[in-house]
């Protein structure tokens, strides 16, 4: 009889475990799903990416460059980043912007990003990794991270020089 309950205590939990770890890989999966759909209507459908972004969002590009490292809110994302940072350096928009690969769990997403555009100084195709932080089902935090040289030479018009 002892047997018996440890046998089905021990099958119950690990019943639980399995479950709760489906769970765990679900919230990835939506995650990941939620991160995409960001990227994918960032630049067509304004209304729908803002609806993902949670209350408290903030945003950030990384890096060394001249627009690096200034903090954007859920509102300035939009005004300030997107209208008056991206948009006058790439005028004609992007002609791509494509996710080609991901991980995530339920905490945070990492997007593979290819972007390709016509920029203020020529040709702009750029790879991106974008770090998303989730909290309550809505991304909380993006961090942006590219080539600064790239940003720089082709954005910025800046000239390499040696290094003595």
């Amino acid at each position: 009889m002892k047997r018996k309950i440890l046998l089905i205590a021990f099958l119950a939990s690990f019943t639980l475990a399995v479950f709760a770890g489906g769970h765990e890989k679900n919230i990835g999966s939506e995650n990941i799903a939620a991160a995409t759909k960001f990227m994918n209507t960032l630049l067509t459908d304004r209304d729908t990416a803002d609806s993902l972004l949670h209350e408290d969002f903030d945003f950030m590009f990384m890096g060394v460059s001249q627009i690096s490292n200034v903090k954007y809110n859920r509102e300035t994302y939009w005004s300030v980043w997107m209208d008056n940072v991206v948009a006058p350096l790439v005028p004609e928009g992007f002609k791509k912007v494509e996710v080609t690969d991901a991980i995530g769990d339920r905490q945070s997403v990492a997007l593979m990003v290819e972007g390709d555009a016509e920029g203020v100084n020529g040709r702009y195709n750029n790879k991106y990794v974008f770090i998303f932080k989730f909290k309550e089902g809505k991304i909380i935090s993006l961090r942006e991270y590219t080539s600064d040289l790239l940003v720089e030479t082709r954005l910025y018009k800046q000239k390499l020089v040696e290094d003595n």
